[in-house]
């Protein structure tokens, strides 16, 4: 039987953890969960507490996620589908950008006088060693770790971080933390996001190892009343 009774401190209006806990198993009213969900929309502090308790619920039972915290694990979900469509546009152009700066500085070890080789040939010795360093630069990866906060310096859990321009990233545990793989060289730059917070970007090479970064709550929308 669902629980009909208010989820609520009659004295100071918090939520209380057990109707909390109740909301995340499904054993809520719907006008009870209706109201857990428009005061968690309310109290930034309350939804990270609510979206943490339930990842420790999941490592103890299989729970169904309501509502509010679909929208959150939905949102995760979808962050690498804002950037698939430009990926490819984007990894070609750095691909090219990369090919001319390494043609220009690159020049091969043994340089023959003009005459002597032919045009074929020194187009295949100049584009050789440029070729090694690309490939070699692709493969070799490093590990960024770190954790996100929010405004309050609480970890965010289950927020996401991507390598901007690529499909490649993780989400946070419970605690905050993250561990992703990118490439050596240091150029890439990583994109931080969580549901109702504005996104943030950050180039690795300025991100020490275990850099903690802090996500601020979005700007309410202003509306605009016409009267006539």
């Amino acid at each position: 039987m669902k629980l009909t009774a208010t989820p609520f401190n009659p004295q100071t209006g918090e939520l209380l953890p057990v109707y909390r806990d109740a909301y995340l198993r499904g054993d809520l009213a719907r006008t009870s969960a209706q109201a857990v969900e428009q005061y968690l929309r309310q109290d930034a502090s309350e939804a990270h507490s609510t979206v943490t308790r339930w990842h420790e619920l999941q490592t103890e039972e299989t729970a169904a996620a309501p509502t509010w915290v679909q929208k959150q694990m939905r949102f995760i979900r979808e962050q690498p589908q804002r950037f698939r469509r430009r990926a490819l546009s984007m990894v070609t152009v750095a691909a090219l950008l990369a090919g001319v700066s390494m043609a220009a500085t690159t020049r091969p070890a043994n340089i023959l006088p003009m005459g002597s080789v032919p045009a074929a040939e020194l187009a295949t010795l100049s584009t050789a060693p440029s070729a090694e360093l690309a490939a070699a630069s692709l493969t070799r990866t490093v590990l960024v770790h770190g954790r996100i906060l929010n405004e309050k310096g609480l970890p965010l859990a289950g927020a996401t971080v991507l390598r901007k321009g690529t499909a490649n990233g993780t989400s946070t545990d419970a605690q905050g933390n993250y561990s992703l793989r990118v490439p050596a060289d240091g150029q890439a730059t990583l994109q931080y996001g969580y549901g109702g917070y504005t996104d943030r970007e950050l180039a690795v090479a300025q991100a020490a190892p275990g850099t903690a970064v802090t996500l601020q709550p979005r700007a309410p929308k202003r509306r605009h009343w016409l009267f006539f």
